[in-house]
């Protein structure tokens, strides 16, 4: 009987929308799925980071709905009127400070230092002194994660190691190519949209639109990697419903976004392992895109 293959979870940036991959870890350890390795960034790096440090079940999964339950928008955007007159005049690089959102990682984040963690644990961010991506693997994670989420002109770049870095979905919003040569067969993407998805209502506020615009940007390579890495593993891109089309910088429907998430996942998952156990598919690799 062959070994159970080295197997990836992906999760991806979308901010507000993170929590559609609260109901599919749900969903993913209710099956028994569990992951050799963790891959996230931007929100994904801060729901990475958080099961990381403990137990691969439904109990923990539960946990982090809880979490996404209590935090409101003015936790992860504490906006003021200082912060956005000094980056409008040009006196700050950004609009938004980070201490909402330092705040929410000291309280729930179990991880002192990637390193550390339970599932090995690989944050991605983008250098901007150099252009490249970076893999944080180890270091502070309370930093590394608030590099990973520091949308560019949104929240201030961390500096880090003599680089100053900003959110990895800049480049790579769904980092399944890190997962690729980290040497994971099997890779579960929790994206938090669906490829070639359109956006339908248009956003109400200057923030909104901001976010929303580099959402878009950022979710535009999705599609081209599931072709690109589906011949190198088996990928199951987890369904990301929002039929309501909520915005990234809504929080007020944490809960109804995580249950569809759960509902969707869970019957992907079934018709994923119903695929694998069917003659054809048995002998030979699969790949399955965007399931349900």
């Amino acid at each position: 009987m062959s070994s159970r293959p080295r197997t990836a979870f992906v999760l991806s940036g979308g901010a507000s929308l993170g929590a559609l991959q609260v109901g599919m870890l749900r969903a993913l350890y209710e099956r028994g799925i569990t992951a050799d390795l963790l891959v996230g960034t931007s929100v994904g790096a801060l729901n990475a980071a958080f099961v990381a440090s403990r137990s691969q079940t439904p109990a923990t999964a539960r946990a982090l709905a809880r979490v996404w339950r209590g935090v409101e928008r003015g936790d992860a955007f504490p906006l003021s009127l200082r912060a956005v007159a000094g980056g409008l005049a040009g006196r700050r690089d950004h609009l938004v400070p980070a201490c909402g959102l330092r705040q929410i990682i000291e309280r729930h984040i179990e991880l002192d230092d990637l390193a550390g963690a339970a599932i090995p644990l690989h944050l991605i961010a983008f250098d901007i002194t150099t252009g490249s991506e970076v893999a944080l693997s180890h270091g502070p994670a309370c930093e590394a994660v608030l590099a990973s989420c520091a949308i560019p002109g949104i929240f201030p770049p961390v500096a880090a190691g003599g680089r100053l870095l900003v959110d990895g979905g800049v480049v790579n919003n769904t980092p399944i190519s890190h997962a690729v040569e980290l040497g994971a067969e099997r890779i579960y993407v929790l994206s938090t949209r669906e490829p070639s998805c359109p956006q339908v209502n248009p956003p109400r506020t200057a923030l909104d639109a901001a976010i929303c615009g580099i959402s878009l940007l950022m979710g535009s390579r999705l599609e081209s990697d599931v072709g690109r890495y589906g011949r190198e593993a088996e990928l199951i891109v987890l369904p990301a419903p929002n039929a309501i089309q909520v915005q990234p910088t809504d929080f007020d429907h944490s809960s109804e976004l995580t249950a569809t998430a759960y509902s969707a996942a869970r019957d992907a998952l079934a018709g994923a392992d119903t695929f694998r156990e069917t003659p054809l598919a048995a002998g030979s690799a699969q790949r399955l895109a965007a399931v349900g």
